[in-house]
């Protein structure tokens, strides 16, 4: 598995994990058991952080492709 794939896979990953834990967020602050129900959304911010930073990796991954690139072509020259 290239760099590029694992760092979109964990973008994906962190994206569901933030949808099933705000739903089960929701959930749980409507049942009435408030303090999991809060938890669960601070654990989501959590997971936003890591799309955020798995994103980052990604774009810097697809960069870092493109420099190679440019000095393969460089060099050929």
């Amino acid at each position: 598995m290239t760099a590029r794939k694992r760092y979109l896979i964990l973008t994906i990953l962190f994206s569901l994990l933030f949808i099933a834990l705000l739903l089960t967020g929701s959930y749980l602050v409507h049942i009435g058991s408030k303090q999991f129900g809060v938890a669960a959304f601070l654990f989501a911010f959590g997971a936003v952080m890591g799309q955020f930073t798995s994103l980052a990796l990604y774009i810097r991954q697809i960069s870092r492709e493109q420099l190679a690139k440019q000095n393969a072509n460089n060099k050929a020259a």
